[in-house]
């Protein structure tokens, strides 16, 4: 579900990083951990953030005990560079109703660097078509395939709509002050051959966020991509592109290859064809290295109730996270079903699907319309689903839907719509990382300047907004002294800027489990 046409947006933001020590390695042969925030399963390494778990395609060869981290076969070490683990987010726009596709976070060799217990991890590359070669199914077996899951809650994030004349940037600053939080991460949109990191996914990673990245089987001039020539290989060039482009950025990021293909007919392909294209996508990233994107299959929920997702499905060693996009249309949809359905409904499909695979569970598109008969109904929608996130562990990652697509699903459709979303946004358990949120009370003005930086939103791990963290330091970006502070980040900070020119201001945030996030604003004096 999206928005009928595509939009463009020109994100300004700063960068918030994921820190290694923040990371769990657990073994995740049993798909995903429902221990809790307390317990983990054997193992595992509890972490302060994002638990990484290992999928159970690794061979029993690579597990090490004793010595260090870096123990591993020479022909896989050379296969990978270690790389810092950092946080991509991303400002995207759906380019048609229902066409972008999906992306998820594998991860790397250079995982072995954090384990100093030993456990050293390689990642190969896997083929999915004519190209490849013995040594790709060795690799592709040996392969350890790693998801970023938080190690308990919910990464919470949205895709936020352009109202008037708001460019994307703005939509979703206002979106997180509807909301009254920052959002971990943030949905982007894009088309077969628009040029990554495209500009929307650059503003998100200086911000901080985790971009959800969907990639669509159709270009810029409207012209569509079948998923036949990309499994045959005929469009690896491109898809090299976009690898080593992501590569680059050296942040983790969700990938989804074209979203919801149970909703596209015949238009690419069969359901055959799609999961062929899954996999040669997922094979040549893995062979230019790239271990810093995570892939996720997307279908509509009822595809997961009837069976029909079962033909798309590319294999477990090829998807990394199972998605979903769960809506309770009552009725704003003839063909969608006309009856109220709480999340735990619409989810309901996925959980037992995902189950079976193994699979953690996200939901890049979700949302209610409000009931006209009921006052207050789509408030409470949004309380209960917190209790349908608490019940379902398996279900990491919500990016609420915030536009108008086939249905209206604007958060602020009423006041006690913005109030539940609130209410579930403030939880602690929707606060699955820190976050850094810096608010400036102008990006551009005339020298001297003066502006007001608001840090009173940023948050700790599983702590309530505007709670959570033990220290900061905000540096103007103009050569001034840093400020620096313990605890909860004093609400405002007034600096002046005397000299014309463009500064980058940032806020560092380090939570109660020394977790730290950054969020840039960039500043202009005229």
């Amino acid at each position: 579900m999206r928005p009928e046409a595509a939009n463009s947006s020109d994100g300004r933001t700063g960068s918030r990083r994921l820190q290694p020590e923040a990371m769990n390695l657990s073994d995740s042969r049993k798909g995903f951990d429902r221990s809790g925030p307390e317990r983990a399963p054997p193992g595992s390494r509890r972490g302060r953030g994002l638990r990484v778990h290992v999928r159970p395609r690794w061979l029993s060869a690579l597990y090490f005990r004793g010595g260090g981290g870096n123990a591993l076969p020479g022909d896989l070490l050379r296969r990978g560079r270690r790389q810092p683990l950092g946080q991509a987010g991303t400002l995207g726009v759906p380019p048609s109703p229902r066409s972008p596709l999906m992306r998820r976070l594998s991860v790397p060799r250079w995982m072995s660097s954090w384990l100093g217990g030993g456990l050293a991890v390689a990642l190969g590359l896997t083929g999915c078509g004519p190209a490849e070669s013995p040594e790709d199914f060795r690799l592709a077996e040996a392969e350890a395939a790693v998801t970023f899951e938080p190690a308990s809650g919910v990464l919470f994030g949205a895709f936020a709509g352009k109202r008037g004349t708001e460019d994307h940037a703005a939509a979703l600053d206002a979106l997180e002050r509807l909301a009254e939080r920052k959002m971990d991460v943030h949905r982007v949109y894009a088309v077969w051959d628009e040029a990554q990191p495209n500009k929307f996914l650059l503003a998100d990673l200086e911000r901080g966020r985790i971009p959800l990245l969907s990639i669509t089987a159709k270009r810029q001039d409207g012209s569509g991509v079948s998923w036949a020539s990309i499994a045959s290989g005929a469009q690896d060039a491109q898809l090299k592109a976009h690898a080593l482009a992501l590569k680059g950025t050296g942040k983790p990021l969700f990938l989804i290859f074209n979203h919801e293909p149970d909703m596209a007919g015949t238009a690419h392909g069969s359901p055959a064809e799609f999961a062929a294209a899954f996999r040669r996508l997922v094979t040549v990233f893995r062979q230019q290295g790239v271990t810093n994107v995570s892939y996720s299959m997307t279908l509509v929920p009822y595809s997961f109730q009837s069976g029909a997702a079962d033909a798309f499905w590319p294999g477990s060693t090829y998807v990394d996270w199972v998605g979903a996009d769960a809506y309770n249309w009552n009725g704003c949809n003839p063909t969608a079903g006309d009856t109220w359905r709480s999340l735990e409904e619409a989810v309901a499909p996925v959980l037992s699907w995902a189950n079976v695979k193994g699979k953690p569970v996200m939901l890049p598109e979700w949302g209610s319309v409000e009931d006209a008969s009921t006052a207050g109904r789509k408030g409470q929608w949004f309380r209960d689903a917190l209790d349908t996130f608490k019940r379902h562990p398996e279900i990491k990652v919500a990016s609420y839907f915030h536009t108008t697509g086939t249905c209206s699903w604007w958060l602020d459709s009423s006041a006690s719509s913005a109030d539940g979303f609130q209410a579930l946004g403030a939880s602690g358990y929707t606060h699955a990382t820190a976050a850094a949120w810096l608010q400036p009370s102008t990006l551009t003005g005339t020298a001297p300047l003066t502006v007001m930086f608001d840090l009173s939103g940023s948050t700790g791990f599983q702590s309530t907004t505007g709670t959570g963290n033990d220290a900061w330091s905000l540096d103007f970006g103009d050569g001034s002294a840093k400020v620096t502070g313990r605890g909860r980040p004093t609400a405002v900070q007034t600096h002046r800027y005397t000299v014309k020119g463009t500064y980058r201001a940032s806020l560092t945030v380090t939570d109660w489990k020394g977790v730290q996030n950054s969020d840039t604003r960039i500043i202009t004096v005229k």
